[in-house]
């Protein structure tokens, strides 16, 4: 079966690249993996794996950067089972970009599906592009959501 990995954040735009996820996922009878990073100076472990079925409301809201990061992949795993997509979620500490290109490897991924936001000349050449750094590297097709803007 195939396998795409999806990258979500929280944001608004995670929303919508969970909906495209969906989307892909059914028109590919393929599994879904959804990829939350985290910086590593606020990891405490790691990777770890969430089950789709987990309730998001049985966690609270998160008091940190990992807790978060976990509540957000039990929420797109929750839309994911919602919409009839087969699921699983994990958070990895790493820098974004080079952490969803190494998952996507190792899980053998067909496709990385992101979102990607409109940042300034400025903010571009001071934080870079996270899409444009995982449509450099990745070994797979990769699917960026320009409506999440």
């Amino acid at each position: 079966m195939k396998t795409l990995l999806v990258a979500v954040d929280n944001s608004a735009t995670a929303r919508k690249v969970i909906s495209l996820a969906a989307e892909q996922g059914l028109a590919q009878r393929a599994t879904v993996v959804v990829l939350c990073c985290v910086d590593l100076s606020y990891s405490t472990t790691g990777p770890y794996d969430i089950a789709v079925g987990e309730d998001p409301a049985d966690f609270g809201y998160a008091q940190d950067e990992q807790g978060a990061a976990a509540a957000v992949v039990r929420q797109a795993l929750s839309e994911l089972k919602d919409a009839g997509v087969s699921a699983r979620g994990r958070v990895v500490p790493g820098e974004p970009a080079g952490t969803i290109v190494a998952q996507a490897k190792e899980l053998n991924a067909s496709m990385i599906i992101m979102g990607r936001r409109h940042l300034s000349p400025f903010n571009r050449l001071l934080r870079g592009s996270h899409s444009a750094l995982v449509i450099e590297n990745a070994d797979c097709p990769v699917l960026i959501d320009v409506r999440a803007d």
